[in-house]
């Protein structure tokens, strides 16, 4: 499991020093995107790269959503032990509830903010 962790955090490193990189390279290579028009570097427009940093941070999102997963039963029990006080702990039942709920919540404040997001925009 160890090694498992290992390379796990080694790839949200990775992941993050690449998104970390992109952006850079996106807002100090390139203009505005507003007059990007035309401009590339190593072949990829700023929409490529824009494509590229957005599948990025969807990778991390994924990788980081695995962390959390592998880790679930010690954040359970910090949750119970530190911030509630609990006397005992949720068993592994309960524990696949509560993550599956706070998954859902999650999920559902992302889905609401985007479908604020579509509700709200306004064009030119």
């Amino acid at each position: 499991m160890s090694l498992i962790n290992f390379w796990l955090d080694a790839s949200l490193l990775v992941t993050i020093g690449f998104i970390g990189w992109v952006s850079v390279v996106m807002r100090v290579v390139f203009p505005a995107p507003t007059h990007s028009e035309g401009w590339t570097l190593w072949g990829m427009s700023f929409d490529r790269w824009h494509d590229l940093q957005f599948g990025s941070i969807c990778f991390c999102a994924l990788v980081i959503l695995l962390h959390i997963m592998l880790h679930w039963n010690w954040v359970c029990n910090v949750i119970a032990a530190q911030v509630l006080r609990l006397k005992s702990r949720p068993d592994d039942g309960m524990q696949t509830v509560y993550g599956v709920a706070t998954m859902i919540g999650f999920l559902g404040l992302i889905l609401a903010g985007l479908i604020a997001a579509v509700l709200t925009v306004k064009s030119p």
